[in-house]
């Protein structure tokens, strides 16, 4: 298999470097590539120590005996995406300890231009913990953050961009799309009568 090196930014970006920039960096990644090109897994390190492993492919026994032999101890999450209506794309993360226990499961919804607008958060168990989504007027812009309880309702709005908390009745009412936003559960309307999926169901 192919690799390659990344260097993590303090905005988050990978930027591909050789190998000996990566090392250098406290936060770097090296992706396994199969002869197609296909991402397999990814090592993440911080200051030069291995503290994850993302698997992409591979069926869940593999990937559990896989890295039980060659990265005993060290956590890892696999994660999957399933395509949806209207150009959408669900994205499914389940992280496990060392021993291959549960630590938490994620959910997240991409639109069409790529960026996630949802996402869902369970604990190990499988319960959920909350929803965020986010809204952004213009792609370089930091935009909005609405955060939900467990049942949906809204918690918090946070203004990315001045770090303001704002109100949820009046922010509501200046957004293109509300009934997205005024429920935590509610989905685009491009997803009309579409259930949220469930990670358990994929990465259980």
């Amino acid at each position: 298999m192919r690799t390659a090196w990344f260097r993590t930014d303090i905005s988050g970006a990978d930027h591909e470097v050789a190998e000996y920039e990566a090392r250098a960096s406290d936060a770097y990644e090296r992706a396994w590539f199969d002869p197609a090109g296909e991402l397999v897994r990814r090592e993440r390190y911080r200051k030069g120590d291995l503290i994850q492993v993302r698997y992409f492919v591979g069926e869940l026994g593999s990937i559990f005996a896989e890295h039980e032999r060659d990265y005993p101890e060290t956590e890892f999450a696999v994660l999957r995406e399933e395509g949806a209506p209207a150009g959408f794309c669900w994205g499914f993360m389940a992280r496990y300890d060392g021993a291959g226990r549960p630590i938490a499961f994620g959910t997240e919804l991409i639109d069409p231009s790529g960026s996630a607008i949802m996402m869902l958060e369970y604990d190990g168990n499988g319960e959920l913990r909350g929803v965020t989504k986010f809204w952004d007027e213009m792609p370089d812009e930091a935009g909005m953050l609405f955060e939900y309880g467990a049942d949906g309702t809204s918690v918090v709005v946070g203004d990315l961009e001045d770090g303001d908390t704002l109100r949820f009745d009046e922010v509501l009412r200046a957004l293109p799309e509300p009934d997205f936003y005024a429920d935590g559960f509610a989905l685009p309307p491009q997803l009309a009568g579409i259930s949220i999926p469930s990670v358990r169901d994929r990465l259980g």
